[in-house]
């Protein structure tokens, strides 16, 4: 096991209370936000039970670092390889607020054959990959292998589970976003909050670009809170991390804005 699985692991096996000793013995905040995930800060911290489905999880990051922040979360995760699965059950398994599912995400139930990259694991997809964009950001695959994986929907799992409210739906696939909305079509008035990582320029063959998720989320009832976009050293932005929020929880209109606005104006 590689320095980086280990430490997780220890972050993992560790009990809650012990942290909390060791966090305030070195002066460490009993909660804190990632920085992987700046963007989430105007969502949480969320200091009672709430449910989150982590789509993508592989190796299991997003939800750990949640759960450092937020660590009444329940959470449902969904990763389709086996390797990477492994990997999160031996890190996060054992964990009482934890489910990894062995399963990819789409639009209907079934079975689908994902794009194994040799060297870039973290791009694997249910998509053939955009050779001219790879080419740009000089990335590599490797080897390429395909296997069959088991694929749910959002509203399947949801429906055996029976999930309440979920108040964050995460997104991570590859291309393969539109895909797994259109699979939560009844779930959508459930979800608070919809954090997807989406392509600014598409990586795979028929992904979407991220106005397309835009379309998908503001025509169903959400609307966009914040965003993040990264570049490849060019400053031509690649790929963004856009977050949603419900319009039916959007707060009263402050008074204050109106004048905020007159002064930049």
């Amino acid at each position: 096991m590689d320095t980086p699985h280990v430490g997780n692991l220890l972050r993992a096996v560790i009990p809650g209370p012990v942290k909390k000793r060791l966090k305030r013995v070195f002066g460490i905040p009993q909660t804190r936000l990632h920085s992987d995930w700046k963007v989430l800060s105007c969502i949480g911290p969320v200091y009672r039970p709430h449910v989150v489905l982590d789509v993508g999880a592989r190796h299991g990051w997003f939800f750990h670092c949640w759960q450092d922040w937020c660590p009444d979360a329940e959470v449902h995760a969904f990763e389709p390889v086996q390797e990477a699965f492994d990997i999160a059950m031996r890190l996060y398994g054992s964990h009482p607020l934890v489910k990894i599912n062995q399963a990819g995400v789409g639009c209907s139930e079934g079975s689908l054959d994902i794009k194994i990259f040799e060297k870039s694991g973290a791009s694997n997809s249910f998509l053939s990959l955009r050779k001219e964009t790879w080419e740009e950001v000089q990335f590599e695959t490797g080897s390429v292998t395909e296997r069959a994986v088991p694929v749910t929907t959002i509203d399947a799992y949801c429906g055996r589970e029976s999930l309440p409210n979920l108040y964050l739906l995460k997104i991570d696939v590859q291309g393969y976003e539109l895909k797994v909305l259109e699979g939560a079509e009844a779930t959508l008035p459930r979800i608070d909050h919809i954090f997807v990582e989406t392509g600014i320029v598409p990586f795979y063959e028929g992904a979407p670009r991220f106005t397309d998720i835009y379309e998908f989320l503001s025509q169903r009832g959400f609307h966009l809170m914040a965003m993040q976009a990264w570049h490849r050293g060019n400053h031509k932005l690649m790929e963004t991390d856009m977050l949603f929020r419900r319009d039916d929880l959007l707060l009263p209109i402050d008074d204050r804005v109106g004048k905020v606005m007159e002064r930049l104006g």
